[in-house]
């Protein structure tokens, strides 16, 4: 029986990834995981292989914003993942990058603004798994937490780090449009904002690959 593809959600702890990938599954309480309790619940790869799905979805462990864990630990999670996606990289059709837009601000400080001699986790996650050539779309997932002012700016600062790394944000619908770039969706798992959008993007890349 030939092996399903697989779709890989990944981004720094509580961003959202357990939560979205129960939106994704026909039954979201076949689903055992941990949702939203603390940040670094999903510690563990985990592989949702229900089977009236066309596609595997797996869940990686959250690294970064680990209240409880150390450097030490932070480390060893983040070579877990590099491991994991060296090793399986040619099984997934797509990686959902997931983004806290309530954290992107600080991220940006911390690792742009402040010291222009780091790269941002997300950023440097995302150069990753492009090196394997693999299709990406970034969630911006909270959405609905930020106001419309904020949001705009909170964008725009995103989009300004990205090209001083080579990496060219646009819109899902520009993307769509055959326009050359990362796309982004704004959503929100709670309000299941662009859920739809998000679902048409899984299944026209899982259809074209």
């Amino acid at each position: 029986m030939k092996e399903k593809p697989s779709l890989l959600i990944i981004g720094n702890s509580n961003v959202g990834k357990s939560s979205i990938a129960k939106l994704l599954i026909p039954n979201p309480k076949l689903y055992k995981g941990k949702v939203g309790k603390s940040p670094g619940s999903t510690r563990l790869i985990r592989s949702l292989d229900l089977e009236n799905m066309p596609y595997k979805i797996v869940d990686g462990p959250g690294f970064g914003y680990m209240k409880s864990a150390s450097k030490r630990r932070e480390e060893h999670v983040k070579q877990q993942i590099v491991i994991h996606v060296e090793k399986h990289h040619q099984e997934y059709f797509l990686g959902l990058v997931v983004l806290n837009a309530l954290r992107i601000e600080d991220e940006l400080d911390k690792y742009f603004i402040k010291n222009r001699k780091t790269i941002p986790l997300s950023f440097e996650l995302i150069q990753f798994l492009r090196e394997f050539s693999m299709p990406i779309l970034l969630i911006i997932n909270k959405i609905d937490k930020v106001s419309i002012f904020d949001k705009k700016r909170i964008m725009s600062l995103l989009i300004d780090a990205g090209t001083k790394y080579g990496l060219s944000f646009i819109t899902l619908d520009d993307y769509q449009k055959h326009e050359k770039g990362i796309p982004y969706l704004e959503f929100s798992a709670l309000k299941k904002t662009n859920l739809e959008d998000l679902k048409k993007c899984i299944n026209l890349t899982l259809d074209s690959r």
